[in-house]
């Protein structure tokens, strides 16, 4: 008979209870507007918004005459105008700063009284991250003693797994044979998909995290105890219910084997050494006396009901189901300070710094620094920082596992959560999400398809190849990251060596009957004599074979007529089909391109990132650029600017027209008074971006595809239609920097780039996104101190993302909790 271990899973329900959204109370009544606040309205709003005529249909005259519910859905119009700064409108009259914070004070304080605030609802969310003046959080006029509010948070994707592997006590190479995951086990835990930080703690369990969890606890239970059921003789070593899933842990527990193999029940002691060992392995930590106290209790019922080892793997599923390994827990101890902070436990303190650093578990030092009380000060805090990102091999690992697949071999790095900062900021990976009409590539631009993430995959691998060695030399990064001009583009490993061994075979060979019969493409030329064999495994591949030898004199061949060395790719029909969809992204015409044996390299009408194809693809349409997203990309992320979401009652639709370029077609629509004061924000920051198509290749004119506009039809299967050509505008603008050589006209995206890597306020805003993705959390006013010190520190360190991270981790914001 099983164990139903019903107050087992009690706490974890419970859990999920505590953690439901509180409901706002429904307002009622009616309410008049302050004798103060009644002026400036008028002063200011009714010319627009009075009488049956009014914008928006919004009437701010007939306030006092509205009951609670209409009264409250204007205010939180109001509200968003007047937070954004687009009401008034920029060319009408405006209030004095003091005429507009009353009006702001009023309208904000009926709402929050009646707890109705659509702001106060989104700001905690990402999408509200820059609502706080960023020129209040960087002047030093905040003297407020930072904190964290206290919470659990929690964990994400990737210390899910890192955590199951622990239970199972993997090391470091089985890990990575787990990197996709184990088959019996479900991932409970998505991030969103969208650029910028994605790990906040505003996630709460939901009941499909329950019954998620409770599947995963049954599989993980019975693998903990198969080993020892073997042992035991009631499983053979290579019995598997599922052929599919073969996975055994090397050996069960000693506390669990000891239990499992006991011909009579377990004795107190047994029950509380298995129970510690699963809380160490789970928890990593050991249980209070109360739990202990309650788990032996209810494991003594269990193996009464079930036996030894149904009643030992009851016990094992329940410790899975504390809401503790799903949370980060981070409420602080001890008596607060002068300020109502309390610090970090040191054990709170011990996950805190392993889970900023790494996805894993804390190290053993890390652990033994909390135990022994080393781990108090901003000083320890430091001295366990340095001594992680010193380590270069505990957390390696893949970027994101969950991002992969061929072509797309997520990169190895000693510290994959730093590289996945940067990921998520740029969000270059969301290329793979936009899906292309080859033929408008000449079938050079393949989608993911059958598993393969085909040509994104590719080149979301050089970005990361990009970021990775800005990010480990560790110098300037930020600008460094903005206006590098040296990328990889299709890398080799050895290439120059393989490049000579092309070229040696080539030599070698091209006096002797090397083509493949022309009659009979499968027939390879004659048999080569042992010594050529030799001589082709050599300089080729230890596996090559008569047929490879046609390939590479072809491709060979090819290279020379063009008076090129041959480029070392040469696996491929001709040696240049996976090359020329890079070179074609970039705007190199293939094959005539010298394959560049030392990368990274420089490539002519590239600055940054933001000038890759890997996110100039991100932010593209299906078929078209999209300057409307990579300008609010831009505004949001590097100037830390904000823009109001699109009202639901406008068709953000660009007009067809075969005669007018997207840019002049965008301003038809966007150029609209009612339109313009969003998009005045986003559309003169991408609009330069037009020197680049949405293949990300650069070019000087832009092709007007429509069928009305076709020069000429395709030629290949794969191959594209040609379109008349018109000229575009490229030129656009930077605003509310408050930097005069930044500030200004720009020529399109490249000047515009480097303006920006010199941004005091760009890179001030890169630091704002680094603080959410360490604290989980957008920054508060009281963060202000936090956000200075370490921009002080990168400046002070030549621009070291590594201080960054040592300064938010030795933070108050990261120390203290309220």
């Amino acid at each position: 008979m099983k164990f139903p271990g019903a107050i087992f899973y009690l706490s974890f329900l419970v859990a999920c209870a505590f953690t439901a959204p509180a409901r706002a109370a429904s307002p009622a009544g009616g309410v008049a507007v302050p004798t103060n606040v009644a002026p400036v309205l008028e002063k200011y709003c009714f010319k627009c918004h009075k009488g049956d005529d009014a914008e928006a249909d919004v009437r701010l005259n007939t306030l006092s005459s509205l009951e609670k519910g209409p009264f409250l859905n204007v205010l939180n119009k109001a509200e968003s105008q007047l937070f954004f700064s687009m009401m008034p409108p920029v060319d009408a009259r405006q209030p004095t700063s003091e005429e507009r914070q009353l009006l702001f004070a009023w309208v904000k304080g009926e709402l929050r009284k009646n707890n109705a605030s659509e702001l106060d609802l989104k700001a905690r969310f990402p999408d509200a991250g820059n609502w706080v003046d960023h020129r209040t959080l960087f002047n030093g006029s905040v003297k407020d003693k930072p904190f964290s509010p206290a919470r659990r948070w929690l964990v994400s994707p990737q210390i899910f797994w890192q955590r199951v592997f622990d239970v199972f006590g993997l090391e470091a190479r089985e890990r990575d044979n787990f990197k996709n995951g184990m088959f019996g086990i479900t991932n409970p835990f998505v991030l969103p998909e969208h650029a910028g930080v994605r790990d906040y703690d505003l996630a709460t369990l939901n009941g499909g995290h329950l019954l998620t969890m409770m599947g995963n606890a049954e599989w993980i239970s019975k693998k903990q105890i198969r080993p020892a059921l073997v042992k035991k003789g009631e499983l053979k070593d290579k019995e598997f219910e599922n052929k599919s899933d073969r996975f055994s842990p090397k050996l069960s527990p000693p506390a669990f084997e000891a239990i499992i193999l006991k011909k009579t029940p377990p004795t107190d002691g047994e029950i509380q050494a298995a129970i510690q060992t699963q809380f160490a392995r789970v928890l990593q930590r050991p249980p209070t006396a109360a739990e202990l106290k309650q788990y032996a209790e209810l494991t003594s019922t269990a193996i009464k009901m079930a036996g030894n080892t149904e009643g030992l793997r009851q016990m094992l599923a329940a410790v899975l189901l504390e809401s503790e390994f799903v949370y980060r827990v981070e409420f602080g101890e001890g008596a607060p300070d002068a300020f109502g902070r309390r610090k970090l436990s040191p054990q709170e303190a011990c996950f805190a710094i392993a889970y900023a650093i790494g996805d894993r578990n804390p190290d053993a030092a890390l652990t033994a620094a909390a135990r022994e009380g080393k781990l108090a000060s901003k000083a320890d805090y430091e001295r366990e920082v340095r001594r992680m990102l010193a380590d270069v091999k505990y957390n390696e690992g893949l970027v994101d596992p969950a991002l992969g697949g061929k072509n797309l071999h997520s990169l190895v790095a000693t510290h994959p959560k730093v590289i996945r900062f940067f990921r998520e900021f740029f969000g270059y990976p969301m290329a793979l999400r936009v899906f292309k009409d080859i033929h408008r590539s000449d079938g050079y631009y393949q989608n993911p398809d059958r598993g393969s993430s085909q040509t994104p995959g590719l080149l979301v691998n050089e970005a990361d190849m990009f970021v990775d060695r800005i990010v480990r030399e560790d110098k300037a990064v930020f600008e460094n990251l903005l206006g590098s001009e040296s990328y990889f583009v299709a890398p080799v490993e050895d290439a120059g060596k393989k490049i000579q061994g092309l070229n040696e075979v080539y030599e070698h060979f091209k006096d002797t009957n090397w083509r493949t019969d022309p009659k009979n493409k499968k027939k390879p030329p004659a048999t080569l004599s042992p010594d050529d064999l030799a001589f082709l495994r050599k300089r080729l591949n230890y596996n090559s074979t008569e047929r490879d030898l046609d390939t590479a004199m072809t491709h060979v061949e090819q290279f020379r007529k063009k008076g090129l060395n041959p480029n070392p790719i040469w696996s491929y029909p001709f040696g240049i089909h996976m090359l020329s969809r890079h070179a074609n992204s970039y705007n190199i015409a293939p094959p005539a391109w010298e394959y560049p044996a030392q990368q990274p390299f420089k490539v002519e009408n590239r600055k940054g990132i933001l000038s890759h194809p890997a996110w100039l693809i991100a932010f593209s349409a299906n078929t078209a650029t999209d300057p409307v997203r990579r300008g609010k990309w831009v505004r949001e992320k590097l100037l830390a600017g904000s823009v109001p979401d699109v009202p639901i009652t406008v068709d953000a639709k660009i007009p067809d027209d075969p005669h007018k370029t997207l840019g002049e077609r965008l301003k038809m629509v966007t150029n609209k008074e009612e339109c313009w004061k969003c998009h005045q924000r986003m559309n003169p920051l991408g609009v330069p971006f037009e020197i680049f198509d949405d293949f990300g290749r650069f070019r000087t004119v832009e092709s007007l595809e429509h069928p009305d506009n076709v020069v000429s039809k395709a030629t290949s299967k794969y191959g594209g239609d040609v379109y008349k050509t018109a000229a575009f505008v490229s030129a656009g603008s930077v605003t509310g920097t408050g930097e005069s050589a930044v500030d200004g006209e720009v020529k399109n995206a490249l000047d515009l780039i480097g303006r920006l890597a010199k941004s005091e306020r760009a890179r001030q805003s890169i630091i704002r996104y680094a603080f959410r993705f360490y604290m989980g959390r957008n920054e508060m006013l009281s963060d202000s101190q936090t956000l200075i010190d370490a921009d002080r520190a990168y400046l002070k360190s030549g621009g070291s993302f590594k201080e960054v991270i040592v300064s938010l981790l030795t933070s108050d914001s990261f120390i203290y909790r309220k």
